[in-house]
């Protein structure tokens, strides 16, 4: 690998480490195309998704809702804080994780959803403070959306500074 293009790579590494929390930033980097070759054997240039929200924003409303976020842990590109959705800044498989904890004597469903069409959900029992977690790798098209449902129940959310509820998700592989 050349210096010019390891020193590209760094720049891309630096970027991911320092990215912001804004919608769906940072754009991806384009890197020179000798670093990545996809399956098919076509110079493509590279990409890179993947974001971590907690903390879900209160809501009274009545199921199905969509499940929203106060804060932003991690946006490395595709997460909208406004939106509370992930859109895939590239073809690729991507890997998401959520967890969520039902009301004291509640009991609650979430499901991932892409482009409206569910894909898993977890269920938190009705029970002092039961957790639900789920995980799913999926395919997704450029430009695809992904996002969490509550499709029953009410979630607890920690009135202070814990966040019980949790949303990530990123790009393991682009196509």
């Amino acid at each position: 690998m050349s210096g010019r293009a390891l020193l590209h790579l760094l720049l891309a590494g630096l970027l991911a480490l320092v990215a912001g929390h804004g919608d769906r930033q940072p754009k991806p980097l384009p890197l020179p195309a000798s670093l990545f070759t996809g399956r098919n054997g076509i110079q493509q240039t590279s990409c890179s998704g993947g974001f971590s929200a907690r903390k879900a924003v209160d809501f009274d409303g009545q199921a199905p809702y969509i499940l929203r976020f106060q804060e932003v842990l991690t946006n490395l590109g595709g997460w909208s804080a406004t939106e509370s959705d992930f859109q895939a800044p590239c073809t690729g498989a991507y890997f998401f994780t959520f967890h969520a904890v039902s009301t004291d004597g509640g009991d609650f469903t979430v499901a991932l959803m892409k482009e409206g069409k569910y894909q898993v959900t977890a269920y938190g029992s009705v029970a002092d403070y039961q957790h639900g977690s789920n995980s799913a790798l999926l395919f997704l098209n450029a430009g695809e959306k992904v996002n969490l449902e509550v499709q029953q129940g009410i979630l607890y959310e920690h009135p202070y500074d814990e966040a019980y509820t949790t949303f990530s998700g990123f790009l393991v592989e682009q196509f």
